[in-house]
């Protein structure tokens, strides 16, 4: 706004008060606009509105899409939607979607870098891949057939390879094309991981391939005491050796499959386009947490620790991976405590002490710095925690941010409470019967010692159903966690430790 302009509003805002009878001066326009500015703060929509428009490209400046509050990532993802959409039949008349209209294809175009890959290019980017992996693979690695077949280089016979081809196939399907740089799919991320309480606090790195393989330091090269070299034949000092080993991370896919009524056009979706990426990403913080949480592959009519005496479903979202706290309850038992009372600050402490692998010299437990160490709990188990006489005087002695969701500070380690943290039975698994879960559980864990791979991120697809008149909306992704153990098996994870049976 001008100055003229400004002035000459300010006239007329004075003649029309003057006008009523109503003495203006400057003080009296201040304290106007501060009362109305204040009224409209406490208006949730124009809230809504002043923060998505904040964010609004200038290119959309005067289209719908900006009336209706959308920003760069909302037109992507509707554009992702509409373009699913092209050439599928339509339940209101013959015709056939012709993808996105003229108006968002414009829009799409002026203000995203994104672009279609078609699938086809995708999958052979992932066959090229596996191809320059197998290779590499240690040839202990293979077992039975696949290892002479592996020592003569015949990788592509080996099952494990045929295996990991089929896996891609299956992962990727066979049709369609798929949407590369979309800003909607890194937002989403992004703001699933600042939602997240306990995704957010692990190292990722992307896969560039479906199997992956993180090295791990066993140990570190022994410091030996010599004496001098004093003649130019002397023998040379004894050597030692850095023991290594790998890990291997394998993406596993998920999806989230919703059904809609009725049509999905363009102008009819566009004002749910905020709320449907709002749920996305709600679902996303949520189900990435439980996954590294509580991963565990047990899929029989005994059940696991997410299922205890029952045969979890096979779409479980925790059957991809064994998680954090499959390491302390099934892998190592003896990290993990059956505290059978209530919960203290000797019982956390304690926890740090079994997180100490000393054979490879690595304490896990007390970190150099404090924040590597944290305690997940259950709501109710963490506001007991919170409640502790040592952890109020803690908290009263020493102020700092706080990460997502952390109640408290134990022993210099924050405390989140996170619902991803299930309370359960008495053995530490959740019961089939949910009046059998009054028990609280803590998670104690170095998040050094664990790391996300991510090998494609989230892709939504579309479909109409005539005969039923819906709409399906797919969002699929592929990810893998990485759990580091010195000794090449899960029973050698020191880095996670599980207090249970906490008296509630």
């Amino acid at each position: 706004m001008t100055e003229n302009t400004f002035d000459q509003l300010m006239a007329t805002i004075n003649e029309r008060l003057t006008a009523i009878g109503q003495a203006v001066d400057e003080n009296r326009l201040k304290k106007l606009v501060e009362d109305q500015f204040s009224l409209l703060m406490n208006d949730q929509e124009f809230v809504r509105k002043m923060r998505f428009g904040g964010r609004t490209d200038g290119k959309l400046v005067g289209t719908k899409y900006a009336r209706w509050g959308l920003s760069v990532a909302d037109i992507e993802f509707l554009y992702d939607l509409q373009e699913s959409l092209r050439g599928q039949k339509r339940v209101s008349d013959t015709g056939v979607y012709n993808g996105p209209g003229e108006e968002l294809r414009n829009t799409f175009q002026a203000i995203t870098d994104a672009y279609y890959l078609p699938m086809e290019d995708v999958r052979a980017m992932d066959r090229r891949a596996i191809d320059d992996l197998f290779p590499r693979i240690p040839i202990t690695w293979f077992r039975g057939k696949d290892s002479d077949l592996a020592r003569r280089g015949a990788f592509e016979l080996t099952e494990a390879y045929q295996r990991a081809m089929r896996a891609m196939d299956t992962a990727e399907g066979g049709y369609g094309q798929q949407l590369i740089g979309a800003q909607y799919v890194g937002e989403l991320w992004d703001a699933a991981r600042g939602e997240s309480r306990i995704l957010g606090l692990l190292e990722t790195f992307e896969m560039t391939q479906p199997t992956a393989y993180l090295p791990v330091e066993v140990d570190f090269p022994e410091m030996l005491f010599v004496s001098e070299s004093t003649v130019y034949n002397a023998s040379n000092y004894t050597t030692v050796k850095t023991g290594s080993q790998r890990v291997q991370v394998d993406a596993k896919k998920f999806v989230i499959h919703q059904m809609w009524s009725g049509e999905l056009e363009e102008d009819s979706i566009i004002p749910f386009i905020p709320f449907l990426r709002r749920q996305q990403l709600l679902s996303l913080a949520y189900y990435s947490d439980s996954l590294v949480l509580n991963g565990d592959t047990t899929n029989a009519a005994t059940g696991n620790i997410n299922l205890d005496d029952a045969d979890p479903a096979d779409t479980k979202h925790y059957l991809a991976f064994d998680g954090i706290r499959h390491a302390g309850l099934v892998d190592n038992t003896g990290n993990s405590k059956d505290l059978s009372g209530a919960i203290s600050l000797t019982a956390l402490r304690d926890a740090k002490g079994r997180m100490i692998d000393s054979t490879n010299k690595i304490d896990w437990g007390h970190p150099n710095d404090p924040n590597d160490l944290v305690y997940v709990a259950d709501p109710e188990t963490a506001d007991r925690i919170a409640l502790l006489d040592e952890v109020i005087a803690y908290k009263q002695l020493n102020g700092q941010p706080l990460l997502n969701g952390e109640v408290a500070r134990v022993l210099g380690h924050p405390v989140i409470s996170s619902i991803a943290q299930p309370k359960t039975e008495a053995d530490g698994k959740v019961s089939t019967t949910a009046s059998n879960n009054i028990k609280g559980q803590v998670t104690a864990f170095n998040r050094r010692g664990f790391k996300v791979g991510w090998r494609r991120r989230v892709k939504t697809e579309s479909e109409r159903i005539p005969a039923t008149d819906q709409t399906r909306i797919v969002l699929s992704l592929r990810m893998g966690l990485g759990r580091f153990t010195p000794s090449g098996a899960a029973s050698g994870i020191e880095a996670a430790d599980v207090i249970y049976d906490i008296a509630l």
